[in-house]
């Protein structure tokens, strides 16, 4: 039976910038997500929702996201952004380089990015990452501002048993990947602290400084092959680069470059 977390565990000990003055713990929801996005415009810049269930979790594209109850890590934070910012597009790099931070620093495991939202061990999904705005209403004279909310799920204490059919080779847990006992209220401490250090406010090149790094350490996809669906079409190439804004660069095989970007982009391999 897993232990249900309690807001003091999820709270890391000493200050945060950013995240945090508000945080609900739900037993269950039918999404992180929906939650902040729903309530965005009473909850603080940096509130925080977690779920032990949820009933209708998602991923990108509308896909499902489903774990057994209390057996993974499942939060969301919302961040009030201004229309243009560059963090709207660079939201899922920051937060997944957050969610590799915290698996290096609880495990002796090697996270890596895969290009969109995913995080891996060993080429397994391990951890997803899902950001999601909306306008948020303006008063006189102050500039257009979004929504941000970004969700984490990450797979903690699943056993080889929970995963069955076509995910059973591509998905693993904390514990699996790492064989030993995983604790959430540890792994939630530390990715509310680096969420908080990804996402706090900073100039635009310290931003940007910040997501090349995190491209660099993290994610060893440059040269792979990639099949990708874009505007109701199949495209394959070889990956040359990921940009600060998130889009990746691909050398097609039928000649020529093209740079896809995250919200239009459905990746099949």
């Amino acid at each position: 039976m897993h232990r249900p977390l309690s807001q003091r565990d999820l709270l890391p000990d000493g200050p945060l910038s950013r995240l945090g003055d508000s945080l609900t713990l739900l037993p269950e929801t039918d999404s992180t997500n929906s939650y902040l996005l729903n309530r965005a415009e009473a909850l603080p810049d940096g509130a925080v929702v977690a779920a032990e269930y949820q009933t209708a979790g998602r991923g990108r594209m509308g896909r499902g996201w489903a774990a057994p109850r209390g057996s993974s890590l499942l939060l969301s934070v919302l961040l009030h952004e201004e229309e243009d910012s560059p963090r709207l597009a660079q939201a899922t790099l920051l937060a997944a380089a957050a969610v590799c931070e915290t698996i290096e620093s609880a495990t002796d495991c090697a996270p890596a990015l895969r290009w969109p939202n995913d995080v891996t061990i060993d080429e397994r999904k391990v951890a997803g990452v899902l950001a999601e705005s909306r306008p948020l209403p303006g008063g006189r004279g102050q500039p257009p501002r979004r929504a941000l909310v970004i969700g984490v799920g990450i797979n903690c204490l699943q056993q080889p048993g929970h995963f069955s059919g076509e995910l059973a080779q591509r998905a693993t847990s904390l514990e699996i990947a790492s064989r030993q006992v995983i604790d959430r209220a540890a792994i939630g401490h530390a990715l509310l602290r680096a969420l908080d250090e990804h996402l706090r406010v900073r100039s635009g090149d310290e931003t940007n400084a910040l997501v090349r790094r995190a491209i660099t350490r993290y994610c060893g996809e440059l040269g792979a092959h990639v099949v990708l669906r874009c505007d109701g079409r199949e495209y394959r190439g070889t990956v040359v680069d990921i940009g600060v804004d998130g889009a990746l660069g691909v050398q097609l095989e039928d000649g020529g470059r093209r740079r896809f970007v995250p919200a239009t982009t459905s990746r099949l391999w």
